[in-house]
C-alpha cells in the first residue's frame, strides 16, 4: 500500500466543512481554476486574509467515522461529494442567466428543487458548529482501550455522522416542501462556515422543528439569496405561500449580514470586490455558543419584504457592478 493510500485509510484526508463549489460563488475568478475570497476570522474580523476556497473550511478527517466492526469508512464523505454534484447545476441555473439576476427559470422544477434540498439540509447538519452543538448536549461516550489511538479518533466521529444519517432525509422533505423565495440584496452578502441561516433558533436540539418554523436564508453570491419564509409570514402574506421573487433594498440587506455575521463558528467569507465592512460593522451580541462558555441572550431576528411583482426583474450587471455614490452622481 503507498504512502498516500495508508494516509487516507487512516483518516488523514483534507475534509471541507464547506463545499469550495459553494465557496466559488464568493470568490473573484483570477485565471483557470483560480479563485480568491475574502476571509475574516470571528475573532479578529477587522483583519482582511486573502484565501483560496481549497485552502479554508479544512479539517483532517472530519468526515472520517467507522463500521460495528470499527473499519475505517469515509463514507459521508463520499455522499456529499454526490450532492454536490446533483446541485452543482442547478445552482449555475440559478446565478449563471447572462441577462437577469433574477433567473427566469422560477420556480425551478422538481428535480432540481430536490438535488438543491437535499445539498442544503446537508449544509444545516454538517458544519463545525453543528458538531460542538452535539458535542456538547450529548453525553460522553466511554473510549474503547483495546483500539488501536487512530481509529478511536475516527470512532470519536461517529455521532455526528450518525445525526447527519438520522435527519438528513427528513430535513430535505422539509425544505423541499417549505415555499422558496429567490432574492436580490442591494447589500454586497457575505457567508460563512455556517452556509445555511436559521433564524431565531439555529442551535436548538430538533433541527429539523427548527428548520420548519423558522426563517431560513442561504446566500447564494454577493448580492443573492434564497429565502424562505417561516409559516408566520406565510400567514401574513399569501404571495409568500408560494415560491417567489424578492428585492431586498438598501440598508435592510445589513440585516442579512448581520444574520450571517451571528451564526457563524469560525469565520465568513466575501468577494474581495464586494466587501459588506464598506457599509456595516458587527455590533450587539452573535448567536451564543454554549461549547464556547457563552451565555448571553440570542438575538432575535424579524424581516417584512415585498414580493417581487411578476414580470418584473433587475439586471445582471447590478450582480458585478456598483451604483455610483449619490453625491457623484448628481449634476
Amino acid at each position: 500500500m503507498g504512502r498516500a493510500s495508508q494516509k487516507k485509510k487512516e483518516g488523514g484526508t483534507r475534509d471541507h466543512t464547506v463545499p469550495q463549489m459553494y465557496l466559488r460563488h464568493f470568490a473573484e475568478h483570477r485565471a483557470r481554476r483560480q479563485y480568491l475570497l475574502s476571509m475574516r476570522r470571528i475573532n479578529n474580523p477587522s483583519l482582511v486574509i486573502p484565501a483560496a476556497p481549497s485552502k479554508i473550511s479544512v479539517e483532517t478527517g472530519f468526515y472520517w467515522g467507522t463500521t460495528l466492526d470499527n473499519v475505517p469508512h469515509h463514507a459521508c464523505e463520499e455522499f456529499f461529494g454526490q450532492l454536490e454534484g446533483s446541485a452543482n447545476p442547478v445552482l449555475k441555473t440559478i446565478l449563471d442567466d447572462k441577462e437577469w439576476a433574477l433567473t427566469p427559470h422560477w420556480p425551478l422544477a422538481p428535480e432540481q428543487r430536490g438535488a438543491l434540498a437535499w445539498w442544503m439540509a446537508a449544509q444545516v447538519l454538517r458544519t463545525t458548529r453543528q458538531r460542538k452543538r452535539l458535542t456538547h448536549v450529548l453525553p460522553p461516550t466511554e473510549k474503547n482501550h483495546e483500539l488501536p489511538e487512530h481509529i478511536g479518533k475516527l470512532a470519536a466521529n461517529n455521532p455526528h455522522l450518525h445525526y447527519i444519517v438520522d435527519n438528513i432525509a427528513a430535513l430535505a422533505a422539509t425544505l423541499y416542501n417549505r415555499p422558496w423565495g429567490l432574492g436580490y440584496s442591494d447589500m454586497c452578502l457575505l457567508t460563512s462556515d455556517v452556509p445555511v441561516a436559521v433564524w431565531n433558533r439555529p442551535d436548538e436540539d430538533d433541527q429539523i422543528l427548527a428548520v420548519a418554523q423558522s426563517d431560513v436564508m442561504l446566500p447564494l453570491d454577493p448580492h443573492r439569496i434564497l429565502f424562505l419564509p417561516s409559516p408566520a409570514q406565510q400567514r401574513a402574506d399569501l404571495r409568500k405561500r408560494v415560491d417567489h421573487l424578492l428585492h431586498i433594498k438598501g440598508a435592510v440587506g445589513m440585516a442579512l449580514v448581520g444574520i450571517a455575521w451571528d451564526v457563524a463558528e469560525q469565520f465568513v467569507v466575501h468577494h474581495p470586490q464586494h466587501d459588506p465592512w464598506k457599509h456595516w460593522k458587527p455590533s450587539g451580541p452573535r448567536q451564543p455558543r454554549p461549547w464556547a462558555g457563552e451565555g448571553h441572550p440570542a438575538p432575535q431576528y424579524a424581516l417584512e419584504y415585498p414580493v417581487f411583482p411578476p414580470g418584473r426583474n433587475i439586471e445582471r450587471r447590478w450582480t458585478i457592478e456598483h451604483p455610483p455614490p449619490r453625491d457623484a452622481a448628481v449634476g
